[in-house]
């Protein structure tokens, strides 16, 4: 006997308000690109490097114009599997390096273990970067049932080598399925397709009927390869980009468009599969793009994406650095086809996966359930974000409301910068098109200027998102509220790094190979 309409209708949104029953929780796909920039998917209002499928994904789903994550690799991906900030974890400081001991810390509960507590299959495909000296670090001992990827930063896309100038003895080759080092057995095929194989044949294999399915997919593109050839792409992808004239934006193009098919060919799987109706899709990158190899004077990274119009690059806490491309698709959403401004964490997705999930997420985290803003617009639940705390370099940054304060660090020094940069070649108006996502700044005021190294700067990125006028003079009680929280943030840090390669990870011991150790 059919129920009637509206005690249907309580069932819906009680669903989307405490989590889903048993027969009725989605899959989840959470997919983040590496590196990816504001400016290099085409939903965000320019067209020099069109993106068709994330584009009728994300504007058919909900667009997150306000999301963080953290200006560098691990400590996004720690915060994502944790639900904290990475001060909690001791991994504020930077990025986890080949042959370094350490790793995400061991007593955290992570993402796909409470998803797999509320009997979830788990796989994970692409970056790890969380630590691998140890058996116990790895993704199949953490929460996933299967892993075919990669444990450190980046692989070159056709050989899975990681060449690591800065130490050359502890970079090597790196692939694996499971436990299993693979990397011989797929040279010279092209890491992005590699990987949607293998997702793609998950969703085919997998018995949706028995279990709910949570995949991973932490995508290479659209980091370098190496220092020698750093963009990599097959002509098929590149040949797409004949209208951009320099080589390396245009392989840049190439990636990106690689990634754009990836994530239209796991639509197509999971809609043959008759899945894709009962399906959360969650796109993010971990940081913004690193910019062209002249205005980074460190080595590596460097790439030819870009945030513009947003200020700087990854590894600094401008907009540019930590606002990424984000979106929410699902049949789940009410009115999709929407953008949202409201202010949203990359901490925020394990409390509300968890709840989507029917489990019960800890209590000591900094993440909030955004489902219901997500869903059906609600105000999002978080009004600031902890962008850094960094004691080592000094390097300070917090979103409250509207305002954002910045202060030291990286971005001061010189070596990192910190303008504001446009694709090479410049930007083509014939590019531009107003998208409800496109992002709109004032008029920069060079009589305002911004020192960070010796004090403060106030934003108001709600009305000036590239961060372009510094307002502090004009709101000296936001200032000193903003600093006294980050005060009380720095107060409750773990120590963190630097780490450095423990001797007996050198790959030379390890059949070149970039292998647990210990």
């Amino acid at each position: 006997m059919a129920l009637p309409a509206i005690f249907c209708a309580v069932i819906f949104l009680h669903a989307f308000a405490s989590g889903f029953g048993a027969e009725e929780r989605p899959n989840i796909i959470f997919i983040v690109a590496d590196d990816l920039g504001w400016n290099d998917v085409s939903f965000h209002g320019y067209n020099e490097i069109p993106t068709p499928n994330i584009d009728r994904l994300a504007q058919s789903g909900v667009i997150l114009n306000s999301h963080y994550a953290q200006a560098l690799c691990s400590p996004s991906r720690a915060s994502l599997m944790t639900g904290k900030y990475p001060i909690r974890l001791g991994m504020q400081n930077g990025v986890l390096t080949p042959g370094t001991a350490q790793s995400l810390p061991l007593n955290e509960k992570l993402l796909p273990e409470y998803l797999r507590d509320a009997g979830y299959s788990t796989h994970m495909y692409g970056k790890w970067h969380l630590g691998y000296a140890e058996n116990r670090m790895l993704p199949t001992s953490r929460g996933f049932d299967s892993f075919f990827g990669y444990l450190n930063a980046w692989v070159d896309y056709y050989t899975s080598n990681l060449i690591w100038d800065f130490n050359p003895a502890y970079g090597g080759l790196d692939l694996w399925d499971n436990l299993e080092f693979v990397g011989r057995n797929y040279t010279g095929q092209y890491l992005t397709e590699l990987l949607t194989a293998k997702a793609n044949e998950r969703i085919k294999n997998h018995n949706f009927n028995q279990k709910p399915l949570f995949m991973y997919i932490a995508h290479l593109a659209a980091h370098f390869a190496n220092t020698e050839d750093p963009m990599q792409a097959p002509d098929r992808y590149t040949n797409r980009f004949d209208h951009i004239a320099h080589s390396g934006r245009k392989t840049t193009a190439g990636m990106i468009a690689a990634l754009d098919d990836s994530l239209g060919q796991i639509v197509d799987a999971l809609q043959e599969r008759n899945a894709l109706h009962n399906t959360i899709i969650v796109f993010t990158a971990d940081n913004g793009a690193s910019g062209p190899e002249k205005l980074i004077h460190t080595t590596p990274p460097f790439t030819y994406g870009t945030n513009w119009p947003l200020r700087g690059t990854k590894m600094t806490q401008w907009e540019g650095g930590v606002r990424t491309s984000a979106f929410v698709w699902s049949d789940l959403i009410k009115g999709p086809g929407r953008v949202s401004n409201e202010i949203f964490h990359i901490s925020d997705w394990l409390p509300t996966l968890i709840s989507l999930a029917g489990g019960q997420a800890p209590g000591e985290i900094d993440g909030h359930n955004i489902w219901t803003s997500i869903a059906n617009g609600y105000p999002s639940p978080r009004q600031e974000v902890l962008i850094q705390a960094d004691s080592v370099n000094q390097e300070y940054a917090i979103r409250w409301h509207q305002f954002k304060l910045i202060l030291g660090g990286w971005t001061a020094t010189g070596s990192i910068p910190d303008g504001w940069y446009p694709p090479v070649g410049g930007v083509n108006a014939s590019f531009e098109r107003d998208t409800p996502s496109r992002l709109h700044c004032p008029h920069r005021d060079s009589d305002i200027p911004c020192h960070v190294r010796d004090s403060p700067c106030l934003f108001d990125v709600e009305t000036d998102p590239c961060e372009h006028n510094n307002i502090v003079s004009y709101f000296p009680d936001i200032e000193k509220l903003l600093l006294d929280k980050l005060a009380v943030y720095n107060a409750s840090a773990v120590l963190s790094g630097p780490w450095r390669p423990d001797p007996r990870a050198a790959t030379a011991l390890h059949d070149g190979i970039m292998a647990p150790w210990l």
